[in-house]
C-alpha cells in the first residue's frame, strides 16, 4: 500500500512539474519599432517596411498601436495565452486607451490569431477579427502565401481601427492637435530665427541647421505605449 501511495504521489509530482513547465510562456523580447516583430523569418523587406509605415501612421492619428509578432512554434501552449502573454509583454496601446492590437502567426503550428485590448474591443469584435482571418489571411496561408497573408490582415485591421476612430472623434482630435502643435513649432522657430538674426548675428540659426539632418535621421524605434489586452479577438487553425 505505502509503494502504491508513493508512486501516485511521484505521478502527480511529475504531472504537476510538466503543467508548470507547459504553462510557462517565453515570448521573445522587441526589437525595433514594435509594429513588426518578425521572428520566423516569414515577411519579405518590402511588406516590413511598409507595415511599420502603416504601424506609425496608424499611432500619430489615432494613438492606437497594431504589431504583428511571428514566431516558429508555440512550444505546446495555447494561441490564446501566447497571444495575451506577449500582447502584456509589448504593452501595445495607449496606457490608458487600452487601444492595442496583436496579430500573433505561429508557422509550425499553422495557427493564427488576433488579440484585441480592452478599448478597441468594440471596434475589433471578435465576429469582425474572424471574419478578417477568413477573409485575409486563412485562404493565403493554405497556399504558403505567408508574407501576402499577413500584409492583408494587417491592412485590413489597420483600416478597421482608423474607421472606427473616426467615428468615435479620436482620430479628427489627434490630427487637429498635429495642426496645432505644428503651427506653434514653426511659430517659435521663425520667433528664435528673428531673434538670432538681431542679436546674435545668426549664429543660433547656423548651429541648429547644421545640427538638422542628423536630428532628421536619428529618429530612434518605437515600443509599446503601456495598454493591456482584454483578451477579446479570434483565432485560426489552417
Amino acid at each position: 500500500m505505502r509503494k502504491l501511495f508513493s508512486s501516485i504521489v511521484l505521478i502527480g509530482f511529475l504531472l504537476s512539474f510538466s503543467s508548470i513547465a507547459k504553462a510557462e510562456i517565453n515570448v521573445p523580447s522587441p526589437v525595433g519599432d514594435i509594429y513588426v516583430q518578425d521572428y520566423a523569418n516569414v515577411l519579405d523587406r518590402q511588406d516590413t517596411k511598409t507595415l511599420i509605415q502603416l504601424g506609425k501612421k496608424l499611432e500619430d492619428t489615432t494613438s492606437a498601436q497594431l504589431a504583428v509578432l511571428t514566431i516558429p512554434s508555440l512550444e505546446g501552449n495555447d494561441i490564446k495565452e501566447y497571444a495575451n502573454t506577449a500582447f502584456r509583454k509589448y504593452r501595445l496601446g495607449n496606457k490608458e486607451k487600452n487601444n492595442g492590437v496583436l496579430l500573433l502567426y505561429a508557422k509550425d503550428d499553422r495557427e493564427i490569431r488576433i488579440e484585441v485590448g480592452y478599448g478597441l474591443e468594440g471596434v475589433v469584435t471578435d465576429i469582425r477579427s474572424g471574419h478578417i482571418l477568413d477573409q485575409n489571411a486563412v485562404p493565403y496561408l493554405k497556399n504558403d502565401e505567408e508574407s501576402l497573408a499577413l500584409t492583408n490582415t494587417y491592412k485590413s485591421l489597420y483600416n478597421v481601427i482608423l474607421n472606427g476612430s473616426e467615428k468615435n472623434g479620436h482620430s479628427k482630435t489627434s490630427s487637429l492637435w498635429e495642426n496645432v502643435k505644428i503651427i506653434l513649432i514653426i511659430a517659435l522657430v521663425i520667433v528664435v530665427i528673428v531673434v538670432d538674426m538681431l542679436f546674435f548675428n545668426g549664429v543660433l540659426t547656423y548651429f541648429i541647421l547644421n545640427l538638422l539632418p542628423a536630428l532628421l535621421n536619428s529618429s530612434g524605434s518605437r515600443g509599446g505605449g503601456g495598454g493591456s489586452s482584454g483578451g477579446g479577438g479570434s483565432d485560426r487553425k489552417f
